[in-house]
């Protein structure tokens, strides 16, 4: 995207209906990190409760889903806050710079 190029005039109310959708779309991410942290955690435990024993695959899937798959599950959560908090900052600088225009 070229930001070369002069801005149009936004209307306030329309930066602050996006900037509201950001922290929302960021509040809703962390969420879910604490979510999958939490399930991590219980399916952590669960295995070690579980032993040798066998397990439906129910079970079998679900501490799947909760331990080998938490760090790719994770890393993508942080790289969407990390976008989401990039976007942010830059729609404040935005703001702030039109403001002083």
């Amino acid at each position: 995207m070229d930001t070369t190029e002069p801005h149009e005039p936004i209307d306030p109310a329309v930066i602050a209906e996006v900037e509201s959708d950001l922290r929302a779309q960021l509040d809703f991410v962390h969420e879910q990190i604490r979510t999958l942290t939490r399930n991590h955690q219980r399916a952590v435990f669960l295995k070690q409760v579980y032993a040798g024993d066998p397990l439906t695959r129910e079970r079998f899937n679900w501490l799947a889903a909760n331990i080998e798959e938490y760090r790719g599950k994770v890393a993508e959560l942080k790289e969407e806050e990390r976008l989401l908090t990039g976007w942010l900052d830059r729609s404040r600088q935005l703001r702030q710079d039109a403001d002083a225009a």
